[in-house]
């Protein structure tokens, strides 16, 4: 019996990464049925041309929305069954079939809720896209922002049972996402993420960190430029969830273990 493996992609003029990271990507992986979906936000030629050679499910009707209300909007589009899994991801990520293989069948076997697998910046280096993550403060967010040190991230790349995933990679049971509402629309780009998480362990979802399947993530890094859009988004998100979670007075630094 085959299972459908929806992976959603969000292009902001993003058209040469996706083609580049999912070039003859593979649409079946022993039993799992692989469906590449793509949610083009600025209506690409290229992209869609790419899409319909690569035979992957294409959807572009103009209008321009945020992160969390694309891959809501996503997933409303594909509508997965229960039995499905529905997975968030960046189009600067590198998935090797084999790694994705082996992440789905532990996401089942240990009947994950919602989970993600070890990421690398550079797999070359081993240098780790901070696995071990803890909900911030208000205080933490702009300590990251003003000195690019991120406190409430660890450095134990063995946690298994973070507090919240990164969205760059995440894997959801869609009953799970629909239960949660999906993700907040009101934050545009940015802290969704750890809302969502926040939300899940609320709720007493199981939310794991696959520390033996990997990823490779070439963020771009934009949230770190001062004066642009993506830093204004980062302070306005950061105050939101700051002020939805009530965690307003406070510091967290992540404990440090061996």
């Amino acid at each position: 019996m085959h299972q459908n493996i929806y992976i959603s992609i969000i292009s902001h003029a993003q058209e040469d990464l996706i083609i580049n990271y999912f070039k003859n990507f593979p649409k079946k992986i022993d039993n799992f049925h692989i469906k590449l979906s793509i949610l083009d936000n600025t209506g690409s030629q290229k992209l869609k041309e790419f899409t319909q050679q690569e035979e992957i499910f294409y959807y572009h009707d103009g209008i321009q929305r945020g992160f969390g209300a694309n891959h809501n909007k996503m997933f409303e589009l594909l509508s997965p069954k229960d039995e499905d899994i529905f997975i968030i991801c960046n189009p600067d990520i590198t998935l090797k079939p084999e790694q994705l293989k082996g992440l789905l069948e532990n996401f089942i076997k240990e009947d994950i809720d919602i989970g993600a697998p070890r990421s690398y910046l550079d797999k070359t280096t081993n240098f780790l896209d901070y696995p071990d993550r803890y909900f911030p403060y208000l205080a933490n967010f702009f300590i990251s922002i003003a000195t690019g040190k991120r406190l409430h991230y660890g450095t134990n790349d063995q946690q298994e049972y973070p507090q919240w995933l990164s969205g760059s990679f995440i894997l959801f049971k869609p009953s799970v996402f629909k239960a949660l509402g999906g993700f907040d629309e009101k934050f545009h780009m940015y802290c969704e993420d750890i809302d969502l998480c926040f939300r899940a362990q609320k709720m007493g979802y199981k939310i794991k960190l696959d520390t033996k399947n990997y990823i490779e993530h070439h963020s771009q890094m934009a949230s770190r430029k001062l004066f642009s859009k993506s830093i204004l988004w980062h302070i306005n998100s950061s105050l939101r969830f700051s002020l939805k979670s009530k965690r307003i007075f406070g510091l967290m630094i992540a404990p440090k273990r061996s």
